[in-house]
């Protein structure tokens, strides 16, 4: 990784400015984003934050051929992701942005689930200019409590924070950050093809 480039990690949990929940579906190719401000003093503006909308959700199925409603182990949504932002200013009049993000996953449990694992990884990737500067994956791995069919898991212990060093002014309109399920081909192909509520 270049020296100066944004980067995800966990841990460092500093002192947010704020704390607003936010969601945006975007197209793989198009990065539709949403623009989310955090308050301050100098009106300072965090990063884009996105979910791309092949990636919102994962249905894993058992091994084997079958795509059935009964093959399913278990359905993941991304259903929200809660951010913050904290500015800092470094030497030579640079400023830093530390984006703190934990997204909220809603669980459902399939009929090929007997024992209730779930395990996944999703991954946040740092883009700017239409460049991928970083993108890190992070493991899940939880269990359904007794007969329990659904599950909110917000993956926040700690929050995922990403550096991103702001040279000049404006740069943080330069920054996207992008959410989304650690996918395999087929899984990405049942999402481009799941008919939609609409169907």
């Amino acid at each position: 990784m270049n020296k100066g480039a944004a980067t995800a990690c966990r841990g460092r949990v500093g002192a947010p400015t704020t704390r607003q929940p936010w969601v945006t579906h975007v197209a793989t190719g198009g990065l539709l984003l949403l623009l989310a401000a955090c308050s301050s003093k100098e009106m300072d503006v965090c990063p884009r934050v996105a979910v791309l909308s092949d990636g919102e959700s994962l249905t894993r199925f058992q091994p084997g051929e079958g795509r059935d409603i009964l093959d399913i182990v278990f359905h993941a949504q991304i259903g929200d992701v809660v951010a913050t932002c904290t500015y800092s200013k470094l030497k030579d009049d640079q400023r830093q942005v530390a984006v703190q993000l934990a997204p909220v996953f809603i669980l459902s449990r399939g009929a090929a689930n007997p024992d209730g694992q779930v395990a996944f990884s999703y991954f946040v990737g740092v883009v700017r200019d239409g460049v991928i500067l970083n993108k890190q994956a992070f493991d899940i791995t939880t269990a359904f409590v007794g007969n329990r069919s659904r599950m909110v898991l917000p993956d926040d212990a700690p929050p995922i924070v990403v550096d991103v060093p702001l040279p000049y002014k404006g740069a943080e309109y330069e920054y996207q950050i992008l959410v989304s399920f650690q996918l395999t081909q087929a899984e990405l192909n049942y999402n481009q093809n799941a008919p939609s509520d609409a169907d």
